[in-house]
């Protein structure tokens, strides 16, 4: 699979160095931000309110998240889609965002 990425809406951070802080990801997805755990570890970071506020589709997370999830995995599966900037952050690179 091939994400184009556009850092406006959609950053992957494959080094903890580039890890964001809590303020600096609020600023970047635009509010209140939502954490969701990848089966590989991978930690994707979202607009909590991002549907709700109307936010346009992000086609790269979306992307991403239909290629990992389904409907036997979670609950909302492959038609759940991403609204708004994300950041993806690489299992590798996980410190601040560890749970």
């Amino acid at each position: 699979m091939e994400i184009n990425t556009k850092e406006t809406e959609f950053k992957i951070i494959e080094d903890s160095k580039d890890e964001p802080t809590l303020e600096s990801a609020q600023e970047f997805v635009g509010g209140y931000v939502e954490g969701i755990t990848f089966p590989n570890g991978d930690y994707l970071i979202v607009n909590e309110e991002g549907k709700l506020m109307g936010l346009p589709l992000n086609p790269e997370a979306t992307l991403l998240w239909r290629a990992t999830f389904d409907n036997d995995n979670f609950i909302t599966g492959r038609k759940d889609f991403v609204a708004g900037p994300a950041i993806l952050i690489k299992q590798k690179a996980l410190k601040r965002w560890a749970s």
